[in-house]
């Protein structure tokens, strides 16, 4: 600033020219000339009575501040990100279609890098909105009053979430067996309103019946759960938790904010509890987000619902499956009730799917048999005429005739008590397992126990093969008892004349 006083001092005080006053002031002819006509165009005359900093401003007065560069919207950056297909670079490009003057690339993802990291968003890839679901059980659990017995249980709180949004749904159940783990995940698309494309589950044994890092083999029930919502299954690999960070993080909120808010509430049955969990996650997902705008709910109908896919026209009903062999008697059996399939699969694998109305039954995966669901402990039996063979020649050899032929050889009673088993039935094939029950225990015993055994049967009106195998159990035990204490008679018996001194006291 002195330099510009004694400039002004030179050219108006002493009328130096634009050389000297350069020479004296040891600074540019050109830099001297400017200081002039900025002081000619500000006015300045001399003497000069302006402090330092009035001066300072005419001379060099403050530039048009220039147009700051608008900066981009990290956190709509943040949540575009979680959608399928964005990428920085396009989300970039939108950015300098509205801002031309706006950042250029490699300083636009500097700020997105920097936000992530002050916001202590990890760095993990980004979740695409309805992308992914994660579920789990949790490992807390919240004990309940069941009235009618007065003991205490405990419920199993299952736990889903979908990253994009984090957001979350909880249920109550009773166990963490098949039926359940299916059912919630059920209730889990409901309550979304839509289905992802992926399921990720733990490795528990409800999802996974043999765990493998390359190909684990799903359970069958599970897979047609997931087939029915168009959702693909990808077990997290055994050991690695972070193939479902977001879950375990779950899981760690509702067991602190949800399972332990409830902990001094006493809970006298599952739809109390499942009715408080509703209430309390509620309260947890219109909670806002302490470092980013909004709360989960907030995300979830932004981001996670639109890309849903839809549910269904149908709900799922849980079917189970059971791998079993056609017995001779071209029936298969589930819970104990009997279904009959067509005679030429006897002796092949079946695999029955099984749902609480009907029954079918599968060989080389193409259905062969579909039977309503037999409930009627009185009737076991559920067989098709059209499955029938012509006069059951067709099975291995055995029909009714058979049956009555070997019973006839061990009596007037045995072969009495196979008829009446035979004609027990509406067909008389429903029997055979009964009657050839009958004919392997009783190999083991006399026929003349077995005749007892069946005489009995039949006088107790309990014709069948349960009850005759207790009843020939206690006869063989009596017969063997009673042999037992029987005395045989010897007429070849020493004398007390027979031994030392025993003619003594005769």
């Amino acid at each position: 600033m002195s330099k510009v006083r004694e400039i002004l001092r030179l050219k108006f005080d002493v009328g130096l020219s634009l050389r000297d006053i350069a020479a004296s002031c040891n600074c540019g002819k050109s830099t001297v000339d400017d200081v002039l006509k900025r002081a000619k165009n500000a006015n300045i005359s001399w003497p000069c009575y302006l402090n330092d900093k009035e001066l300072l401003s005419l001379i060099y007065p403050p530039s048009e501040a220039r147009n700051k560069v608008i900066e981009p919207d990290l956190n709509h950056i943040f949540n575009e990100m979680k959608k399928k297909n964005v990428t920085l670079m396009l989300l970039w490009e939108e950015y300098k279609r509205d801002n031309p003057d706006g950042l250029m690339y490699t300083q636009f993802c500097e700020r997105y890098r920097n936000f992530k990291k002050t916001n202590q968003i990890s760095m993990h890839i980004e979740h695409k909105a309805g992308e992914e679901i994660q579920v789990d059980w949790a490992g807390s659990t919240i004990p309940y009053i069941e009235p009618s017995s007065g003991k205490e249980k405990e419920a199993y709180i299952f736990v889903s979430v979908l990253p994009a949004s984090s957001y979350p749904f909880a249920y109550a159940y009773g166990d963490m067996k098949l039926p359940n783990w299916i059912d919630a995940h059920v209730r889990a698309f409901e309550y979304y309103g839509g289905v992802p494309r992926i399921t990720i589950p733990d490795n528990t044994k409800t999802a996974v019946k043999m765990p493998d890092l390359v190909d684990p083999q799903l359970n069958k029930s599970y897979t047609e759960m997931a087939a029915h919502y168009g959702t693909t299954l990808v077990p997290a690999r055994p050991g690695k938790p972070k193939d479902k960070a977001a879950d375990e993080n779950m899981v760690g909120n509702i067991s602190r904010r949800i399972i332990a808010a409830l902990r001094n509430h006493q809970f006298f049955s599952l739809i109390e509890i499942n009715k408080a969990l509703r209430t309390e996650l509620n309260k947890f997902i219109s909670r806002p987000f302490q470092k980013i705008e909004g709360n989960r709910l907030s995300v979830f109908e932004a981001i996670d619902k639109p890309a849903l896919k839809p549910l269904p026209a149908a709900r799922y009903e849980y079917a189970d499956w059971k791998e079993v062999k056609v017995a001779f008697n071209y029936h298969v059996e589930y819970e104990g009730f009997y279904y009959s399939v067509h005679y030429t699969n006897i002796g092949k694998t079946a695999a029955i799917r099984a749902t609480n109305s009907t029954i079918e039954v599968f060989v080389d995966s193409v259905r062969i048999a579909a039977h309503q669901r037999n409930f009627n402990t009185y009737k076991r039996y559920i067989t098709l005429p059209e499955h029938m063979p012509e006069s059951h020649k067709a099975v291995t050899g055995w029909n009714s005739a058979r049956y009555l032929t070997w019973a006839e050889k061990i009596g007037p009673q045995t072969k009495q008590l196979i008829a009446s088993i035979l004609e027990s039935r509406e067909y008389p094939v429903q029997t055979y397992r009964a009657c050839m029950g009958i004919m392997r225990l009783s190999s083991h015993y006399p026929s003349e126990t077995v005749e007892a055994a069946s005489r009995e049967a039949l006088e107790k009106r309990t014709c069948n093969y349960k009850y005759f195998s207790i009843i020939l159990r206690q006869i063989a035990s009596k017969e063997a008892s009673s042999e037992g204490e029987k005395v045989v008679p010897n007429s070849n018996l020493r004398g007390v004349k027979s031994y030392a001194g025993g003619g003594l006291n005769a």
